[in-house]
């Protein structure tokens, strides 16, 4: 093959012979990279996730390459280059995005006519059909983190996070001087720290969800458990952990963000359709009698900064954006 005018490695003249040899060879290889023969081009196109994600794991690569056979000899070119064949090494050869997109495109030549000629319109579908998958992949994550702080997420948030951050609401924990310390349990006033957030936040999850899975004791703590974490991919910058050298961390949202958050909130627990108005009032009301009946271990230490006019403020601004949100 002449190295002349390329796609991929590939000449863009061909004999009739030599596309037949590469479309063999081409499928060989994918069928041993896949498992089965080139079928749908989309399907297909996002099969080869399982070796070109730009986010799989090293380990998740190793295991996969090891269950892809060798080359075995009878290929009729054994010089392909990348990107239409990667050398991974013990005889294995992967094909991806650029070797389906040339099989769809050859099978749709005519060889009767003793040459195929790949034409520019040929050549730009292809380079675009694998820019444009390539350009999905790596930018998979960045929409996941998009997709949530923005409230898009497919999953909605988890009620007993929902209940953490109006936990802290109702606390007035929005300036810096109202922030929580991100206490150990296994101290004695952080095990009370601790129990006064999640009192409420587990009572406004218990109401809103009664079937929901209970999770572990361990995992309703301020340090290290899975609540705030998930808080903090879904606020992202609305939500305050303050990083202390040789002190707790410091918890609060943002005093620019407090509105934003709220709103945040209630367009969220508006996306689940069987939640009713009259049940997220009483799950509110649930959070902050749970939330006061803890809370007072905490008020000799300046800890708990919750007033009730605001505690009523927040409800109303609370109901409202779920109102809103409930109304598009």
């Amino acid at each position: 093959m002449s190295k002349d005018r390329t796609v991929f490695g590939i000449p863009l003249v061909l004999t009739a012979a030599e596309t037949s040899s590469l479309q063999r060879d081409l499928t060989r290889l994918w069928t041993l990279c896949y498992g089965k023969p080139p079928g749908d081009l989309e399907a297909d196109l996002e099969a080869c996730r399982r070796f070109f994600d730009p986010l799989a794991r090293g380990r998740t690569l190793r295991e996969r390459l090891a269950q892809v056979p060798g080359v075995p000899k009878g290929l009729s070119h054994t010089n392909y280059q990348e990107p239409l064949v990667t050398d991974a090494g013990e005889g294995v050869r992967l094909v991806g995005v650029e070797a389906r997109l040339l099989i769809s495109v050859l099978d749709e030549k005519d060889l009767e006519e003793g040459h195929v000629f790949l034409s520019s319109r040929d050549v730009a579908v292809m380079e675009r059909a694998a820019l444009a998958k390539y350009r999905d992949w790596c930018t998979a994550r960045l929409g996941q983190v998009i997709a949530l702080r923005t409230g898009k997420a497919a999953e909605v948030m988890q009620a007993v996070s929902v209940g953490l951050v109006i936990a802290l609401l109702v606390n007035r924990s929005d300036e810096p001087d109202r922030a929580i310390p991100r206490m150990s349990k296994v101290t004695f006033v952080g095990q009370q720290v601790n129990d006064a957030i999640y009192a409420g936040a587990e009572k406004f999850a218990d109401t809103l969800v009664p079937t929901r899975s209970e999770r572990s004791a361990d995992e309703k703590r301020l340090k290290g458990g899975y609540a705030l974490s998930e808080a903090s991919r879904r606020l992202a910058h609305r939500l305050v952990i303050t990083k202390r050298a040789g002190a707790e961390d410091l918890i609060h949202i943002a005093p620019k963000s407090r509105d934003d958050v709220v709103k945040f909130l209630g367009h969220d627990l508006a996306r689940r359709s069987g939640l009713a108005a009259d049940k997220l009032s009483e799950a509110y009301d649930q959070l902050v009698l749970a939330f006061r009946a803890e809370a007072g271990k905490l008020a000799h230490r300046s800890m708990v900064f919750e007033r009730s006019a605001d505690t009523r403020d927040l409800k109303a601004d609370l109901m409202a954006a779920f109102e809103e949100a409930r109304s598009v």
